[in-house]
């Protein structure tokens, strides 16, 4: 698969004064057309890797599904650049007509709205976290992010116990790291009240959402909130930490779950 996601271009360097041509490493960035029960639906723009993951997380995101058993099958086609999707029950096209542009990366977009924001539940985790072991869970993280390393061109996310990550997806989009994450999660059958989401990207408002309709207690970045994320995570009480860097880290709701030993 690595010689699907990551290709090999000529390009001109600038370095000390002078042009130097050289092979450059370049993530690939292919399209994802899904249709839902024969419905078009969404484009999305992805790394052609855990893609079943992603659908799954992609839907239960937007609560087209629940778990995972709504799912009936996912068929790929046109060199997994389309996904027929089934999905149990009637979907209703025309519930997702109003589409909101994310500040993600890719102009990606999602039908998650405030009334999302509004029917996720308070987290009520009893999960007490060691602060000194959160930023070893982030250098973790980093140190095993393949494709990053090589291109410099993807975000990752992980889920992750208080002590060791469980598993990691890197992809072009930070939202589809978390995607990929909860579509693993659903696929296991992995109980979430008690686990960490790990991630390098920004932590925007519908990232909190996705991560709020899964119950999950606690959402570190290495990057930074939007003041829109704070705000839901604080009424909703979700441990929301960020610029997890080194071993310092902000926390900006939710520090009652953290402790110094």
């Amino acid at each position: 698969m690595e010689e699907k996601v990551i290709i090999r271009k000529n390009i001109r360097k600038f370095k000390i004064n002078k042009f130097i041509d050289e092979q450059d490493l370049i993530i690939s960035e292919e399209p994802l057309t899904l249709f839902i029960n024969g419905y078009q639906f969404l484009t999305l723009m992805v790394l052609q890797e855990n893609l079943e993951e992603l659908i799954i997380g992609f839907l239960a995101a937007e609560g087209i599904i629940e778990v995972e058993n709504d799912l009936k099958k996912i068929d790929f086609k046109y060199d997994k650049t389309v996904a027929m999707i089934e999905v149990k029950g009637d979907f209703s096209p025309a519930a997702y007509k109003k589409r909101t542009l994310t500040s993600g990366c890719g102009g990606g977009s999602t039908f998650i709205n405030l009334k999302d924001c509004a029917a996720a539940k308070n987290i009520s985790s009893d999960l007490k976290v060691i602060a000194a072991k959160i930023p070893l869970l982030m250098s973790n993280l980093q140190q095993n992010t393949e494709y990053f390393h090589q291109t410099g061109g993807t975000h990752i996310a992980a889920l992750a116990t208080d002590n060791q990550i469980i598993y990691q997806f890197e992809d072009i989009g930070r939202h589809n790291t978390i995607d990929k994450v909860i579509g693993r999660a659903l696929k296991d059958n992995i109980q979430l009240a008690n686990k960490i989401v790990l991630t390098s990207g920004r932590i925007s408002s519908e990232m909190v959402v996705k991560i709020l309709k899964q119950k999950i207690p606690f959402l570190v970045s290495r990057s930074a909130p939007t003041e829109a994320a704070i705000k839901i995570a604080r009424a909703r009480n979700l441990t929301l930490i960020g610029f997890c860097r080194g071993k310092r880290f902000n926390i900006y709701s939710g520090e009652e779950r953290i402790k110094l030993d």
